[in-house]
C-alpha cells in the first residue's frame, strides 16, 4: 500500500514538492498561509487544520520550513506535527536549518518511536517543480529505504551521507560553497567589465575554461546578463545559510580562513537586495 504523504510548509519548495507528490500519492497539506493551502487543494490535495492533525492522517510527513524557529514551531510547538505522529510514521525534514535545531526535532521523534530523516534538498524551485531535486539524507538507512519511493518521486538523486545530522550539515556546507562561489564570480566579473569585456563574452568564455562553476552556469544567463533578479532563492536566505555554516565551523573549531562571507551578504541585504535572488550579490560590486 502506498503511504499517505503530508507536507507542512508550502513555500517556493514545499508547494512544488506537494504538487509533484500528487502524481503518485494521496497528499495532505498544511501551511499558515491559507492561500497556499487552497492552491494545493485545487490540485487534488486534502487540507489539515493543524500540523498535529496532518501528522495523524499521514504516514510520511515532509517539512519544508525557512528557519530554525519555523521548524521547531511546526514540529514541536502547540498543534505541531510531532504531536500527531506515532507507530511506523516517518518525519522527513527537507529544510535547511542548523544541525542543533534538527537534532532537537530528531530527539523528539526518537522519544515517540517515530522515524526521522534530516533530508534537505538542493536544486531550487525549478527542479522542485519537475521532481528533479537532489536530496541529502542523514539518518538510519533502514528508515530511508522505507520512504525511498516518496523521495524518488521528488528527486533526481538521493544521497545517503551518514547518520542523523549529516544531511543538514552537508547542505549547510554546500550552500556556504555556493555563497563563496557567487562572490568569486561577481569579483571576477567586475574585473572583466573594467577591461571592457561584455558579460556575454565573459560567461561564454569562462564556461569553457578552468574558472567555470555552478554559480556561473546558474547566475549569468538567467539573472546577471538580463539584470533581472526575480527570486528563486533569496539573498536573505543565502545570508541565513552561510551564517549557519560559519556558526557550525566556530562551534567545531574549524578555521575560517575565507571568513566574512555572511557579512557581505548582510551588507547586500542592508543595501536593499535581500528579497532578490541570491545572485544579486553582484550588485554590491556594481554599487561600489
Amino acid at each position: 500500500m502506498r503511504p499517505t504523504v503530508g507536507v507542512v510548509g508550502l513555500g517556493n519548495i514545499g508547494g512544488r514538492v506537494a504538487s509533484v507528490l500528487l502524481s503518485e500519492f494521496d497528499v495532505v497539506v498544511f501551511d499558515i498561509d491559507d492561500e497556499r493551502v487552497e492552491t494545493l487543494v485545487g490540485q487534488g490535495a486534502r487540507s489539515a487544520e493543524s500540523g498535529e492533525e496532518l501528522g495523524r492522517r499521514a504516514d510520511v510527513v515532509l517539512l519544508s520550513l525557512p528557519s530554525d524557529d519555523a521548524l521547531e514551531a511546526a514540529a514541536l510547538g502547540e498543534g505541531g506535527v510531532a504531536g500527531g505522529l506515532g507507530g511506523d510514521d516517518v518525519l522527513i525534514d527537507t529544510s535547511t536549518v542548523s544541525p542543533m535545531a534538527s537534532n532537537r526535532v530528531a530527539d523528539a521523534c526518537a522519544a515517540a518511536g517515530v522515524g526521522f530523516l534530516d533530508a534537505p534538498v538542493s536544486g531550487g524551485a525549478r527542479n522542485a517543480a519537475t521532481g528533479d531535486l537532489t536530496v541529502i539524507v542523514g539518518g538510519e538507512k533502514s528508515v530511508l529505504e522505507r520512504v525511498r519511493p516518496v523521495l524518488d518521486c521528488i528527486a533526481k538523486t538521493v544521497h545517503h551521507v551518514g547518520p542523523q545530522g549529516a544531511g543538514v550539515t552537508l547542505k549547510v556546507v554546500n550552500n556556504y560553497l555556493l555563497g563563496l562561489n557567487q562572490l568569486a564570480l561577481a569579483e571576477g566579473l567586475a574585473m572583466a567589465r573594467s577591461a571592457g569585456i561584455d558579460d556575454e563574452t565573459f560567461a561564454e568564455t569562462v564556461a569553457d575554461a578552468s574558472g567555470a562553476s555552478y554559480a556561473l552556469d546558474r547566475n549569468m544567463s538567467r539573472f546577471i546578463i538580463p539584470d533581472e533578479f526575480d527570486s528563486e532563492f533569496t539573498l536573505d536566505l543565502m545570508e541565513k545559510d552561510v551564517t549557519l555554516a560559519e556558526r557550525f565551523a566556530y562551534d567545531n573549531d574549524v578555521p575560517m580562513l575565507l571568513g566574512g562571507v555572511s557579512g557581505l551578504y548582510r551588507l547586500a541585504s542592508s543595501m536593499g537586495y535581500g528579497d532578490l535572488d541570491c545572485s544579486a550579490i553582484v550588485k554590491i560590486y556594481e554599487d561600489l
